[in-house]
């Protein structure tokens, strides 16, 4: 280790300028000069393995989170009071929707989807789609007769998918009246 030893005599001082006086651009020619003298070493410094590595915990610290859930206050999630409401303005928070239910003594009851008749064509034509498909898969596994069931099968995935997409109506019929907009819940 080399030792630090002070090359000023005794009482002297190192002649340092304040700053905002004269003699700055003493300091900034001679750290242009060390910098000129010692580049070589600088960039030895700058490529090593330690420089690296802090560069990459740098970039590291830099994308972690700026702000924790920890330094939240709970009511940052869910205040009360009469402006904070979703769409009410009875100051709940919608994730008091089991005790809004149960001041109303409104019961939740699960809607009950009926499913109407299905027609026989549409049933014809989902049973061709779906045989065809799973020919056509088939026929890779058998090959002295792949021409056959790959055309047959391919031929009943078309039939069945011109017919299922020739049925379909779209979304609007069950609309019942002009202001009804087809949203469902």
């Amino acid at each position: 280790m080399t030792d630090l030893n002070n090359t000023n005599a005794g009482d002297e001082r190192s002649q340092h300028t304040p700053d905002g006086e004269t003699g700055s651009g003493d300091l900034d020619a001679a750290w242009a000069a060390f910098e000129a003298e010692h580049q070589d070493d600088l960039n030895d410094v700058a490529e090593s393995r330690n420089a690296k590595r802090f560069e990459k915990h740098a970039q590291r610290k830099e994308k972690e989170a700026l702000l924790s859930v920890d330094d939240l206050t709970a009511d940052s999630f869910a205040k009360t009071g009469a402006t904070h409401g979703p769409r009410d303005f009875t100051g709940s928070s919608w994730l008091d929707t089991d005790d809004v239910m149960d001041r109303y003594g409104d019961d939740f009851v699960p809607p009950n989807p009926k499913i109407g008749p299905v027609k026989k064509s549409k049933a014809v034509f989902w049973i061709l789609l779906i045989v065809g498909v799973a020919g056509v898969i088939a026929s890779v596994f058998l090959p002295s007769s792949t021409g056959i069931i790959g055309t047959v099968c391919g031929v009943c995935v078309l039939l069945g998918a011109v017919g299922l997409i020739a049925q379909h109506k779209g979304h609007s019929e069950t609309r019942t009246d002009y202001f009804d907009d087809g949203a469902r819940v």
